[in-house]
């Protein structure tokens, strides 16, 4: 009987051991639920990171390859210049040597015949030998002195023109083409008044024509190439509408003679030349020059410019591609003058 309440008695704490291990389990549960719940809302917030790492410029790998080309070719070129400098510094010091040898032979020859003077005669030669001594190491420094003064005396010029300011030409406008370093006047006004002249004789041949191409000159060393079209538009007539035809001028081109026209730029810009005629005719006020000049020639163009700018006139610029002909139509648009 005794035995039976003391098993009785065990019971409840059994079922107190039992409920505190269902808790832990439960906690456990409970614990790995939340972590793996913070694991996934870590790994929601890294993709976004990820995409904008997608969304970064990926580097321009045909930019980057033509670089590497650019050093590359750069690297050679100065691998080029160096063995170059290398054979001619090794041409060179072969020269050295060689004088080397020269004068050594030719001191031993001195020292032979030297033994073979008495001793007034190679002190006379000593004296002599320090007297060319002294007169070449007094002719250098005199060179050296003459080049500092002239250093110190000659000023840095700094060619400056005023900045440009461009505006369209109106008034009296003088032409010159500028190519392969000759300066070549332009008879621009006379070739127009003769294509005013002759234009209205080739009407009729564009009866039959939608357009035309006629030539005239050659004036002042150029033929004048030009084209005539038939153009039709709409016009109110009466109340109603009608179709007009009227002849217009295209295009125009002006072919040289020949090539070597005109006169070297040195030339013109002495006196007495023809550009110097030219410009002596010509009112600064008045008289805007037009060059019409070629890549082969850029760099005479600035002194031309240098030297219109000192005579007043304004000058524009009208640059050509290479093998461009001077060519102007009613489309066109005016010279700029600076």
């Amino acid at each position: 009987m005794r035995k039976s309440n003391q098993a009785l008695d065990l019971a409840p704490g059994q079922d107190s051991f039992l409920d505190v291990t269902c808790n832990l389990v439960g906690i456990l549960i409970i614990l790995i639920m939340v972590i793996g719940t913070r694991t996934q809302t870590a790994a929601l917030q890294a993709d976004p990171d990820a995409e904008r790492l997608d969304m970064l410029p990926k580097p321009d790998l045909a930019a980057a390859r033509a670089a590497a080309v650019a050093v590359e070719s750069d690297i050679r070129e100065i691998d080029g210049k160096i063995k170059r400098q290398l054979v001619e510094v090794a041409y060179r010091r072969k020269e050295r040597d060689k004088m080397l040898e020269v004068l050594t032979a030719v001191e031993r020859q001195l020292q032979q015949q030297r033994g073979t003077l008495d001793g007034e005669q190679q002190a006379r030669l000593t004296a002599t030998r320090e007297l060319l001594a002294a007169r070449e190491e007094w002719e250098d420094l005199k060179a050296g002195r003459q080049a500092l003064e002239h250093a110190a005396s000659t000023p840095n010029v700094i060619e400056h023109l005023p900045t440009p300011m461009a505006k369209t030409v109106f008034g009296t406008e003088l032409h010159f083409r500028l190519l392969q370093g000759r300066l070549t006047p332009i008879p621009w006004d006379q070739l127009v008044a003769k294509l005013k002249e002759e234009a209205p004789g080739n009407v009729a041949k564009l009866k039959d024509a939608a357009a035309v191409t006629e030539t005239l000159g050659p004036i002042g060393g150029f033929w004048m190439k030009y084209t005539l079209r038939r153009v039709q538009q709409l016009a109110s007539a009466g109340g109603g509408l009608a179709v007009q035809q009227r002849i217009e001028l295209d295009r125009f081109v002006l072919v040289p003679v020949q090539e070597d026209l005109g006169e070297p730029l040195e030339q013109a810009l002495r006196a007495g030349s023809e550009f110097q005629e030219t410009l002596a005719h010509a009112d600064p006020d008045r008289t805007t020059v037009t060059v019409w000049v070629y890549p082969d020639s850029f760099n005479q163009f600035r002194t031309l410019k240098a030297e219109l700018f000192r005579r007043g006139f304004l000058t524009a610029g009208r640059p050509l591609p290479e093998g461009h002909p001077i060519g102007g139509s009613p489309d066109g648009s005016r010279s700029a003058s600076q």
